[in-house]
């Protein structure tokens, strides 16, 4: 990829991220994230399409997985605790994108297993 590319990318993402982080802020429960839930899927479309094209691919991947459970509550299903694991996944991969050291792995493997039922 271009470096104009990795920056007008980066730039999106970040924006995305902010997005979502104005929006959770805004929150105060699960039902606040699930009132707010088509906003917040736009911004993750952004982010896990943007994210693997630049090299960024476990943010694609947290931003895949939250992705498909607010889908599920936009779709009328419950998510429990999703508010808390949003938050935990917008601010891990605000720090990915800051270049700081996080355990993306500690965190997919925490999604794919506490909310296994909706990735099948």
């Amino acid at each position: 990829m271009s470096d104009e590319f990795t920056q007008v990318a980066t730039k999106e993402i970040n924006e995305a991220l902010t997005g979502i982080e104005g929006i959770l802020n805004s929150c105060k429960n699960d039902e606040d994230v699930t009132n707010n839930g088509t906003d917040i899927e736009k911004f993750l479309h952004k982010i896990k399409g943007l994210a693997p094209m630049m090299g960024q691919e476990g943010i694609g991947e947290i931003a895949s997985l939250i992705d498909t459970l607010i889908k599920k509550i936009i779709g009328g299903q419950i998510v429990e605790d999703i508010f808390e694991i949003s938050n935990e996944s917008n601010h891990l991969m605000k720090n990915l994108m800051n270049g700081s050291a996080t355990n993306i792995t500690g965190l997919t493997t925490k999604l794919k297993t506490r909310y296994s039922e909706f990735f099948e």
